[in-house]
């Protein structure tokens, strides 16, 4: 018994790792091709290299790390069109979810949804991108909960991580994010009206509004 134990301890370790790792990735502390090296990062979180090479097996094996061929691990590039491709497959599954939301959203989920918004707009005025992202994740996950649609929500959450760590510098140019802001505003009364075929119209809108965005100003 004292064994297994251990070994839970020992793999939520392992995942705690993981989880510290892959956001300093995806919120752009990790530039793509930065080098990993597993010794420095057991010694600065003053862990083993096990369960840090195992953090790292996993990050590469969802793409956000990548084996060069002197066997060095990096952080993974994404091309202009693998961006294009993620986040035009990621609008459309939006636009589905948020349409099947408007269907059967209820009172209480609005005034869920009125919180997230309200909250946006103090981190829009603080200029506070890190908790903006955050709050956005908040907000579009409500949507894919309401949904329902649990093939949707695998599919969405397999192609989150190619595209996070770009958001905050996307943010920080040509307003986008007053213009998110808004975006979700308006998706938010197509939701409280009940307006299936705006909801999904809107968010598609709003995910092709990020595309371009990203690619323009950001991979580019």
């Amino acid at each position: 018994m004292n064994k297994l134990v251990k070994i839970q301890g020992y793999e939520l370790l392992s995942q705690k790792i993981y989880r510290t790792i892959k956001r300093q990735i995806t919120r752009g502390f990790m530039e793509p091709g930065e080098k990993i090296y597993a010794n420095q990062i057991a010694k600065e979180l003053n862990v083993s290299r096990t369960p840090v090479r195992e953090a790292l097996q996993k990050l590469s094996s969802e793409g956000l790390l990548k084996v060069t061929p002197n066997k060095s691990m990096v952080v993974a590039e994404i091309s202009v069109d693998d961006a294009k491709e993620v986040l035009q497959v990621r609008g459309v599954l939006e636009g589905l979810a948020a349409g099947i939301c408007a269907k059967k959203i209820t009172e209480k989920e609005i005034q869920k949804f009125e919180k997230i918004i309200q909250k946006m707009n103090i981190t829009v005025e603080k200029g506070d991108l890190f908790n903006y992202c955050e709050l956005d994740d908040d907000f579009h996950e409500l949507i894919l909960k309401i949904c329902g649609n649990k093939r949707i929500i695998k599919i969405r959450e397999s192609l989150d991580n190619f595209i996070y760590r770009f958001r905050v510098k996307s943010l920080r140019v040509n307003r986008r994010i007053e213009h998110s802001k808004m975006e979700h505003k308006n998706i938010l009364k197509a939701l409280q009206q009940h307006d299936s075929e705006k909801a999904e119209k809107l968010s598609k809108e709003h995910m092709n509004n990020t595309i371009d965005n990203i690619i323009k100003n950001v991979i580019n």
